[in-house]
């Protein structure tokens, strides 16, 4: 097992690509902490995490509050002894351009994705600093590499992730700490499907209709990602196999920001 006592720490890890990867973290041997707004979603993971004979801490709240995030990591850190694994996974989206978005609605979108994972980040790097080892994965979508339309706050917000990526890569290298940054595509989740539900219901079609077409006009591999797929990639740049990668921006999308 690759990760035998060591203990991970997920955002978003009751659905989609934080759950994935929660249970893949377990399945190699380490200790889960997720946090999730939902807490269904939450107890579920952990549940099948218990089932697979792991151990697996659920948290409920919103990663916008910064007291979550601090107190989050604290207990996960007292309940199983230190944190080796920081993956920024949980967003939220807000689909419409920019005259369309309200003040209120771009805090939100910018306190959750953006704020969320610069507070995770900090407090994970806190404690990795000092035991000189750690490595946090953050999630920055194909929004944080391009322009995409009625997405104004939800690209800005990756956007920012990418950078705050480098930063940390730059800065705390020298302490063993390693940081970088996945970029999925479509990928089959709660969070992509309601998307393509909003983009959808603007031109009057169903969110399977707008999916299916996109798929077909820009992704080279002619089919959507499955949350596994990018599992594997954050469990590979945790692992000692990537033990000289830092500052990497990773595409996960089938060819789809490879080029027109």
């Amino acid at each position: 097992m690759k990760f035998k006592e060591k203990t991970a720490y997920i955002t978003g890890g009751g659905s989609g690509i934080g759950k994935a990867t929660a249970l893949a973290f377990a399945a190699e041997g380490a200790n889960v902490a997720i946090v999730d707004i939902n807490a269904e979603g939450a107890q579920q993971t952990a549940s099948e995490i218990e089932k697979l004979g792991g151990k697996c801490l659920a948290i409920v709240g919103d990663i916008s509050s910064p007291t979550l995030v601090e107190n989050s990591i604290k207990d996960t850190i007292a309940k199983f002894g230190g944190l080796d694994f920081a993956f920024n996974n949980a967003g939220c989206e807000f689909v419409a351009p920019l005259l369309e978005t309200s003040e209120s609605q771009w805090d939100e979108v910018i306190d959750t994705n953006l704020k969320g994972t610069f507070m995770v980040a900090k407090h994970a790097a806190e404690h990795m600093v000092r035991q000189k080892f750690g490595v946090i994965i953050n999630n920055a979508s194909d929004a944080g590499l391009r322009g995409i339309r009625l997405n104004a706050a939800y690209s800005t917000s990756k956007a920012g992730i990418i950078h705050l990526t480098r930063s940390i890569a730059l800065d705390y290298g020298a302490y063993n700490v390693r940081c970088n940054c996945i970029c999925p595509g479509c990928i089959k989740t709660p969070l992509c499907e309601r998307f393509n539900a909003e983009v959808g219901a603007r031109k009057g079609k169903s969110g399977e209709e707008v999916l299916e077409a996109f798929v077909k006009a820009n992704i080279p591999m002619q089919r959507v990602g499955m949350p596994d797929e990018v599992a594997s990639v954050v469990l590979f740049l945790c692992s000692d196999d990537a033990r000289y990668v830092s500052g990497a921006i990773i595409p996960i999308d089938g060819g789809l920001t490879a080029g027109m």
